[in-house]
């Protein structure tokens, strides 16, 4: 109604301009094309002023593509039709976040929903506010993205992602496939689809150099990043400065590294001094004591204290009828302790309900019943955690391998750009064009050469039984 009032306000005014200009040129007498000239003048001089005093005649629900600030100019993206504009921007430009608190230019997020007035003839903004009625999630950590199905869980929210939704990183426009789960994002949507986001910290890059003695050691970034070493890896890491160890034969080396968005780090361990063989002992404590322990693929006896060498090692604990408990240990100290009670399996425990419910009252069998959906829920969250660890230690590696192998009926073909270095997961795979084993899951390819921009994307592959092939933009050219 407001907005109705103003579009009414700017008619009368310049109806009456336009009738003071028609009066000024029928007394002018005698010079017509004079008239007309000061007549045309004087309105835009109208118009201009009007365009500057926050009158508006247009409002849009739209997302923040890219500011200009040197320009002052914004692009926007109209959250319905996907159509973008550029407007200009001036001191009279008012700018406010969701409560009304006044912001900045600069403070104004690239991937936010925002309502924006602007008037039309000058392409001059008025107004932007941070759209209340949007969804907003700032500085998300922990999400889930499923590229596939074109989803994004955050918490116990499911959000569709619009197919022209807006990634922004540092400034730059980007997409989906190019963030990357360790990233921290905003998120901006509405409803149940998400129309902007914002990496508000990226990843960078880690190779390592002179590596051959940590091969097929461990090497851990900051505790997020966990990788078996190998030859020529380009390892993606989370933005900001962490704590890398890198592991092998009890020796090991410590390094703290900032690493820049984008940008790729070198570590010779060339230069690292190899200490010592170290050696800790582990006592393990186990229920069921049947439980079988495997530390780096190698069944060790815990009927006795285990000596294990100082590093990172992978250990996985089996019993019949329990879920496999699999994770990472770091051996530092003399001696430790380690405890783990494993949980009985799903199907274990579906069938002593089954034999318990058989030998119950119809009644009692009711209530027990009840009861024992309610463990089972339970049961089954902590069971999820143990499984989750299991895949993501030893079915994790035994997955990498099989792609990285040259056999297999179909493949995932990486087409473009044309004669750069591939990396699967962090490992070494080829020079483009160059294809993989196809097996369903997730995963990240980085692309590299020398000179350019390092870039990486999450690939989902699906399980259908055919090839897939990926054509990426070309690495841009870094400046000298």
């Amino acid at each position: 109604m407001i907005k109705g009032n103003i579009k009414c306000i700017t008619a009368v005014m310049f109806a009456a301009a336009a009738l003071t200009f028609t009066g000024c040129a029928q007394n002018g007498g005698t010079n017509q094309s004079n008239s007309n000239t000061v007549e045309s003048t004087e309105q835009e001089t109208v118009i201009d002023e009007l365009s500057r005093s926050g009158i508006y005649d247009s409002e849009d629900a739209a997302v923040v593509v890219k500011k200009d600030l040197e320009a002052g100019t914004v692009q926007f993206q109209n959250i319905t039709s996907s159509r973008r504009y550029t407007l200009n921007y001036d001191g009279t430009t008012t700018i406010y976040d969701k409560n009304d608190q006044a912001l900045s230019m600069e403070q104004l997020k690239e991937g936010s929903v925002v309502t924006v007035r602007f008037y039309k003839p000058r392409k001059a903004l008025a107004y932007v506010k941070e759209n209340p009625n949007c969804i907003s999630y700032y500085n998300v950590r922990s999400y889930n993205m499923d590229l596939r199905k074109g989803t994004i869980t955050i918490g116990n929210e499911l959000y569709n992602i619009s197919g022209h939704v807006v990634v922004v990183s540092d400034g730059r426009e980007t997409d989906m496939m190019e963030v990357n789960q360790m990233d921290v994002l905003s998120v901006w949507g509405y409803k149940n689809m998400i129309y902007g986001v914002n990496v508000e910290k990226g990843h960078g890059y880690l190779r390592l150099q002179n590596e051959d003695y940590f091969v097929d050691g461990w090497i851990d970034v900051g505790d997020s990043v966990i990788r078996k070493v190998a030859q020529d890896m380009l390892l993606v890491v989370p933005e900001g400065t962490h704590t890398v160890t890198i592991s092998n034969k009890g020796s090991s080396a410590t390094q703290e590294i900032t690493f820049a968005r984008n940008e790729e780090m070198a570590w010779d361990l060339g230069d690292v001094e190899i200490t010592v063989v170290q050696k800790g002992t582990v006592i393990f404590t186990l229920n069921p004591v049947t439980a079988k322990v495997f530390i780096d693929g190698r069944e060790v006896n815990v009927s006795r204290p285990v000596e294990i060498e100082y590093g990172l090692h992978q250990m996985r604990i089996t019993a019949d009828g329990y879920d496999t408990v699999a994770q990472y240990i770091r051996v530092a100290e003399p001696s430790a302790n380690i405890a783990v009670e494993l949980e009985k399996s799903e199907e274990e425990t579906t069938e002593e309900a089954s034999d318990a419910n058989r030998e119950t009252s119809s009644e009692k069998t009711s209530e027990k019943s009840s009861d024992e959906d309610e463990d089972d829920e339970e049961e089954e969250e902590g069971t999820t955690s143990k499984k989750y660890q299991t895949k993501s230690a030893d079915e994790d590696e035994e997955k990498k391998n099989s792609v990285a192998s040259s056999t297999g009926k179909y493949k995932v073909y990486i087409d473009a750009p044309d004669g750069v270095e591939a990396y699967l997961d962090g490992s070494y795979i080829g020079i483009t064009p160059i294809s993989f084993n196809k097996v369903a899951g997730s995963y990240v390819v980085t692309l590299r050469k020398s000179g350019y921009q390092t870039r990486s994307y999450t690939l989902q592959i699906d399980a259908e039984e055919k090839d897939v092939n990926y054509s990426f933009t070309d690495l841009i050219k870094l400046e000298e």
